[in-house]
């Protein structure tokens, strides 16, 4: 069997560290959502019990999915602007009506803890969680052979970004890449990350039989049972691999324990 790259124990650790930085100031961390969706609602709670067990506090704002971009506007200028709040964050997807690249950039630099806003100091949360998880069980990255599956700005864009900023050797692979390409490309890496939202799309074809490769899988989706499944078919590709994150358990509770180390950072750079 593979090293199974375990994001809960690392969150665990990371959640101890925060709550001895968080002891003397609670710092406030407010997520704004708009409409409904049931898979925001999973990912906010996640967060609330994350934050309020490391010692911060969780506000959510939320506004009705008819809100209009000034509704949205002046519920980011008022968090903007409250001494209280130490880091904001804009809960996605937005509703089609609302431009996201916009509305990502009105939250103010200093307390952009998503690492999203155009000019951000932090860290994207995934990209973050990544590459802690790796770190943990010292899987180096740096002049190693990366293939990142996705583009998105929140996922794979973001994590491709990070680790080619730690050395990486990355390719990006997406939608517009041949397959059999991917295929060749994939096989040939040292460490696969995958967030293409497909799930079980990633299979046995994309790996080498040597168990040298490690596999990151960022995505999570439902099956028709309920079940939480990942991009890659862990079943069938974990025999073949060195290491492989497992969904859930994996990525996803790094990204939220990456975005309350961002919060850590807000505080310092707002001085408190």
């Amino acid at each position: 069997m593979p090293l199974i790259l375990d994001g809960k124990k690392v969150r665990d650790e990371i959640r101890a560290r925060l709550k001895n930085d968080f002891a003397e100031c609670a710092p406030a961390l407010a997520i704004m959502q708009v409409g409904d969706n049931i898979s925001s609602d999973a990912y906010i709670k996640q967060k609330t019990i994350f934050g309020e067990s490391a010692g911060a506090r969780v506000i959510l704002k939320k506004l009705t999915t008819e809100a209009s971009e000034s509704e949205v506007k002046n519920c980011i200028e008022n968090l903007s602007s409250d001494k209280s709040v130490h880091g904001i964050i804009v809960q996605l997807p937005l509703p089609a009506h609302l431009d996201k690249e916009r509305i990502l950039n009105m939250v103010p630099i200093e307390k952009d803890v998503d690492g999203l806003a155009a000019g951000s100091p932090f860290i994207p949360a995934t990209a973050r969680g990544v590459f802690e998880l790796l770190s943990y069980y010292n899987i180096p990255v740096k002049d190693k052979n990366v293939a990142v599956f996705g583009r998105s700005r929140i996922a794979g864009g973001s994590v491709a970004k990070f680790l080619s900023e730690k050395g990486a050797l990355v390719s990006v692979l997406h939608s517009k890449t041949p397959v059999e390409e991917a295929k060749r490309i994939s096989r040939a890496s040292d460490i696969v990350v995958v967030a293409i939202g497909k799930p079980k799309y990633i299979g046995v074809e994309y790996f080498r039989n040597d168990k040298t490769q490690v596999v990151v899988d960022v995505g999570i989706s439902k099956s028709s049972d309920g079940k939480l499944i990942g991009d890659v078919d862990f079943e069938k590709v974990s025999p073949l691999v060195a290491a492989i994150s497992p969904v859930p358990g994996g990525v996803g509770p790094m990204t939220v324990a990456g975005l309350f180390e961002n919060l850590r950072a807000a505080l310092k750079m707002l001085n408190y």
